[in-house]
């Protein structure tokens, strides 16, 4: 997509963008045509690292024990270890405000098994079962590039949509992560495929790209 147009579009929402007394995220929308989204060679499951980062910070949810649960509560509120699993499991109220305040989770390797068997019924459906890692592992890089990393997932409607950053972020900067998602899009889905693409903002306005 050509990058000239694309900023213009972004800088035409921005100008025309009311203030909402929070940061709105901004995001890319694209409506698919002549597809079946739930083929298996349509269905979109990707995870996209924003080059120019998302503007704000995240939840990373962490299942560890030992050394790895100590390192890990130095960069998350939202550390658990397998006994505050078993502890927690049975109450299914309290894991799914747990797993929605989180956007993604990492688990020590060896717990995997035990998740899926405690927490699966709560995690999987959000698409939100963890990244296995080893417990030696150094954390803070593997924090800050999943704290810029975007989830795009489709469903059964042929459409999606993924943030691509902040409303105070410079045109530029949300142009480059736009057509690194809208890259990453066209690896599975081409783009004579697309039906449109829109720029929003979470609660503004919306201009049509393609």
């Amino acid at each position: 997509m050509d990058k000239k147009l694309l900023t213009s579009k972004i800088k035409e929402l921005l100008e025309k963008n009311q203030e909402k007394g929070f940061k709105q995220s901004v995001e890319v929308c694209i409506n698919f045509k002549d597809i079946n989204i739930e083929d298996a060679s349509s269905k979109l499951n990707l995870n996209v690292f924003l080059p120019k980062g998302r503007g704000k910070d995240i939840n990373i949810g962490v299942f560890a024990d030992g050394d790895m649960n100590l390192r890990a509560k130095k960069l998350s509120d939202f550390v658990m270890s397998k006994q505050e699993i078993d502890a927690n499991a049975k109450d299914k109220r309290k894991m799914r405000r747990f797993a929605d305040d989180c956007y993604f989770f990492i688990a020590q390797a060896d717990l995997m098994a035990h998740i899926g068997k405690t927490l699966g019924v709560v995690l999987a459906p959000r698409s939100k079962m963890p990244q296995p890692i080893p417990p030696t592992v150094d954390l803070k890089p593997l924090f800050d590039r999943l704290k810029n990393t975007v989830r795009i997932k489709s469903r059964k409607n042929p459409t999606v949509q993924a943030p691509i950053g902040v409303e105070d972020m410079s045109p530029e900067d949300l142009t480059e992560n736009a057509v690194t998602v809208l890259n990453a899009i066209e690896k599975q889905i081409p783009e004579d495929k697309f039906r449109s693409v829109y720029i929003k903002t979470t609660m503004g306005g919306m201009v049509r790209v393609l």
